[in-house]
């Protein structure tokens, strides 16, 4: 062992020595490895570029049933709740029911589509309008998030008291309407929501939609028939997806279940395709790339050898092994690839670096080529692996130097 680290400290010294041709060999390595990982950098800069633009559509993630089918149990969103890849979901009442009349300061009363919320829901608290205690609930019915369309309409703001009012018709045909107060809890930006809207939790949706149906809600008063013994079924709901990949995994399931959804599943699998397709090339070129570099060691190791026969006869003299020895180009040829490595690592900065002050504007925030530091790394583990590969053959021919070469020429 003692043996092995001198030669290797030898080895060392005599790459420094000759630090001309170690620094062409340096530059040689980097030359062809900064055009790679810059390449890399783009692939990954890129694919997340368009995944972080299409995350900031707030519909990017949302599932939406394209037809009811007859409407949707309450066992169906139990099981989906239960599944890793939903981040939330609430069924939706009927269209027809979910909408009210909301005064505006100026009297007039404005309509607004009623949409079912609830702790959790991604669309309010990803624009931070949840509340310390959260989104409303149950507890109270009266809580409501607003789109900035229905706020500006109704000139509200957060902690203001909006009165709205429904209207059914009574079994006799006579009409009836009753008054309906909110707390606006949170306003959602425009580019959140377009439409006018405004959050309730589910349980109000329900309550406003069996009024409509002139089915008695106790809770609040209203009076009418009993409500029947049916499980309530529901006319659609809203599904959001934990993440882009749970998108396609959902929409499959649901569409196995034999529920047409509406997703951005191709958008996301157009990304994907990208993704694929400059992988792809990036592996034809790194192929390119690894023959040249192959190639490039064992000339310029076979040739260091070749240059150093008698010395390394010399070495054997002195009574170095043959492993000893085969650590001599070893050695010389890690020290290449580390240098190379490194120096191609920061030349490939400067060029993302670069490439992003380029196109700086038309990025809002993204980074168009992105090196980093655990590119360098796989790079150089693949480069070690390949000097290794490649100085094998210069290194047995180190081994199987015979010390009467050095006595014959003596």
């Amino acid at each position: 062992m003692r043996r092995i680290v001198i030669i290797s400290r030898l080895a060392a010294k005599d790459w420094r020595h000759e630090l001309t041709l170690s620094l062409c060999a340096v530059l040689a390595l980097a030359s062809m490895l900064t055009p790679l990982l810059v390449l890399n950098g783009v692939r990954v800069g890129l694919v997340e570029s368009l995944r972080s633009t299409l995350l900031r559509d707030p519909a990017a993630l949302i599932i939406i049933p394209a037809g009811s089918g007859g409407g949707f149990a309450g066992e169906l969103f139990d099981q989906l709740r239960q599944r890793p890849d939903v981040l939330f979901v609430t069924p939706r009442t009927r269209d027809v029911a979910a909408e009210i009349q909301f005064a505006a300061k100026d009297g007039a009363y404005i309509p607004l589509t009623l949409e079912p919320t609830g702790p959790g829901d991604p669309l309010p608290e990803r624009f931070g309008q949840s509340l310390p205690g959260g989104l409303p609930d149950a507890s109270a019915p009266e809580a409501t998030v607003l789109s900035a369309g229905a706020a500006r309409k109704l000139s509200a703001a957060k902690g203001d008291i909006v009165h709205g009012r429904l209207g059914r018709k009574r079994p006799d045909g006579a009409l009836e309407t009753t008054s309906f107060t909110a707390t606006v809890t949170g306003v959602l930006p425009l580019e959140a929501i377009a439409s006018d809207t405004a959050f309730f939790p589910l349980s109000t949706l329900e309550h406003i939609q069996d009024y409509r149906d002139y089915i008695a809600v106790p809770a609040r008063g209203w009076t009418g028939y009993p409500a029947p013994a049916v499980q309530r079924r529901y006319e659609s709901f809203r599904l959001y997806a934990r993440d882009l990949d749970s998108v396609e995994t959902l929409d499959a399931h649901l569409r196995g279940l034999h529920i047409n959804v509406v997703t951005k599943a191709k958008s996301i699998a157009d990304i994907r395709m990208i993704d694929a397709s400059l992988g792809r090339l990036l592996l034809i070129v790194a192929s390119a790339v690894s023959a040249g570099f192959a190639a490039f060691t064992l000339s310029s190791s076979l040739a260091a050898v070749r240059r150093k026969d008698k010395m390394l006869g010399i070495l054997r003299l002195l009574g170095f092994s043959r492993a000893a020895l085969l650590c001599y180009p070893l050695c010389q040829t890690l020290l290449t690839c580390l240098w190379g490595t490194f120096l191609a690592w920061l030349l490939a900065r400067g060029v993302a670096a670069s490439i992003d002050t380029l196109f700086a504007a038309r990025l809002t925030g993204e980074v168009l080529c992105a090196v980093r530091p655990g590119h360098f790394l796989a790079a150089l583990g693949i480069g070690l692996a390949l000097s290794l590969v490649s100085t094998l053959y210069p290194a047995l021919r180190t081994a199987g130097i015979e010390p009467s070469l050095v006595v014959r020429d003596v």
